[in-house]
């Protein structure tokens, strides 16, 4: 399951602007992390064959709001960004489940999250 993970976060890091990208989100984040994208697993389930596990996993992806000029160029930001996330996601070969675009976990920072599933 590991190696899928570092592939998203290996895929994800790729991605133009992003600054950070890490399996996990940790609670230090630093103004130089941002853009970032964290992949956060919260289940793993068997797969077909049985070996094959699939994880359900979190891709929290952020923005700064301090230096924008309001929020609506943040969530410009975010959803180019959100988008950029899916086209990878894609070649994956992982699922798309949805969005949540409210992730409000830190204050000078805007965060949404994606929830995928990961083939292991």
């Amino acid at each position: 399951m590991n190696a899928a993970l570092e592939a998203a976060r290996d895929a994800f890091a790729t991605i133009p602007g992003v600054k950070s990208c890490k399996i996990g989100l940790e609670a230090n984040l630093s103004p130089e992390d941002y853009p970032m994208i964290r992949i956060v697993p919260f289940r793993i389930t068997p797969g077909r064959p049985y070996g094959n596990r699939s994880s359900e996993t979190f891709v929290y992806f952020g923005v700064p709001v301090a230096n924008s000029e309001g929020l609506e160029s943040v969530y410009e930001s975010l959803f180019d960004l959100e988008g950029k996330i899916l086209e990878k996601l894609k070649t994956l070969q992982g699922r798309y489940i949805e969005t949540v675009t409210d992730e409000d976990r830190i204050d000078t920072y805007k965060l949404m999250s994606i929830r995928c599933f990961l083939e292991g």
